[in-house]
């Protein structure tokens, strides 16, 4: 929802004309006025073959002049099928880099390779045992896929699970039917920083920084402030652009001590990042610049922006609320209600011009409406299946991926 709305956003007010294959046919995003027109296809997943066909037959006829992927398995579907698509700029990381930053295990070991601080990591295998893990990593530990998705599974999506005690590990762990798609971290306190870039054959062009406030449990982020660049963490991301001649936009995500200002990379995303609204709207235009970079062959100075600035996305931040609520300890209760607070105080941060919104924007309200009326069934089925755990199960869809040409 996020990354796509951003991304057609973006494109459409600089006068690009932009078509969507979505995975679900009635997503919020596609309401937006600047999806001109949604070309409907098989999923990748069920009918690879006619996918590709189909996609292929789209840009033949359509003169596109860039196909942006907005999901990994789309991502994952066009690497598998990157002779087909030959000639035809399609914005996917070169196929090195779908090596090195799609598997966390082999980014962690990159990371390590080139110095950069990381967490102790093992991969789970089918004889792993709750004890023997929490002997070695310690608790709380993070269990997480390899891979968001994989190119056998792509319809199936990686969750990842903060692990509290020996209980919870066996029970996530005899939930897991392919140990070895995982892995065991060690858990790093510090608050989830991004670092995001667009950079040209390993140089990084424009970069821009944000933390996280506030985030669904092993999760995205639900509200998010941007921030100066740490000099520290755009190092450790020119090593790996570098070392992996980037070309395209990626997102380098790090855990950051507040206190001690110790810090761990986390995970590269090499794709559009859900919290891709908040530059975009104080002016690094990352999918513009992209644009202008791929097609035009014209490179950006590098933009400036505002540091303190709010985004969040309204739906989910609020269900994220009032699912902390569900698991809250009494003493816990006076900063919830600030947060609270904060959430219906939005429209006046709006106004004064010191937050912004993933969603509303007054340009293009439909998605955004669309999207709440959607999470608000889905929380009510949730509900009345499960009353305990259907507030945090609350989520939403987006389409695959966007074609733009001149308008």
């Amino acid at each position: 929802m996020r990354i796509f709305l951003a991304v057609v956003r973006s494109l459409g007010r600089a006068g690009l004309e932009v078509h969507a294959i979505p995975f679900e046919s009635d997503a919020p995003a596609l309401t937006s006025k600047y999806v001109k027109v949604v070309h409907r296809l098989p999923l990748f997943a069920t009918a690879p073959e006619a996918w590709t066909a189909g996609l292929l037959g789209l840009l033949h006829k359509g003169a596109y002049d860039m196909v942006i992927p907005c999901d990994d398995r789309a991502i994952l579907a066009l690497d598998l099928n990157r002779d087909c698509f030959a000639g035809h700029r399609i914005a996917i990381p070169n196929p090195k880099m779908m090596d090195l930053l799609f598997d966390k295990e082999r980014t962690h070991a990159l990371c390590e390779t080139l110095g950069i601080p990381v967490v102790k990591e093992l991969r789970l295998d089918e004889s792993a045992a709750s004890r023997d893990l929490a002997a070695s990593i310690g608790l709380p530990l993070v269990v997480k896929p390899r891979r968001s998705y994989w190119p056998d599974r792509l319809e199936t999506w990686g969750k990842v699970h903060i692990i509290e005690d020996e209980r919870q590990l066996d029970e996530t762990l005899a939930a897991i039917d392919d140990k070895q798609r995982y892995l065991a971290q060690s858990y790093f306190e510090g608050a989830g920083v991004g670092v995001s870039v667009l950079a040209h054959e390993g140089e990084i062009l424009q970069v821009f920084q944000h933390r996280r406030l506030r985030e669904r449990r092993g999760g995205v982020s639900t509200c998010r402030v941007s921030e100066p660049v740490n000099p520290e963490l755009l190092k450790a991301c020119e090593k790996i652009c570098g070392h992996t001649s980037l070309s395209g936009v990626c997102m380098f995500e790090f855990r950051y001590n507040l206190e001690s200002h110790a810090w761990v990379m986390i995970e590269v995303n090499a794709r559009f990042w859900g919290s891709v609204p908040l530059p975009v709207s104080l002016g690094v235009d990352f999918p513009l610049f992209l644009y202008a970079l791929v097609v035009n062959g014209k490179v950006r100075a590098r933009a400036g922006y505002s540091a303190g600035i709010r985004s969040r996305n309204l739906a989910l931040d609020g269900l994220e609320l009032l699912a902390r609520l569900q698991r809250m300890r009494a003493r816990e209760l006076a900063g919830w209600a600030g947060d609270v607070v904060g959430f219906l105080s939005q429209p006046l941060r709006w106004l004064t011009g010191s937050e912004r919104s993933d969603s509303f924007v007054g340009d293009d309200l439909k998605p955004a409406f669309a999207e709440i009326a959607g999470l608000l069934r889905h929380a009510r089925r949730k509900l009345r299946a499960n009353p305990e755990k259907g507030l945090a199960a609350a989520g939403g869809c987006a389409p695959e991926m966007t074609f733009t040409r001149d308008a």
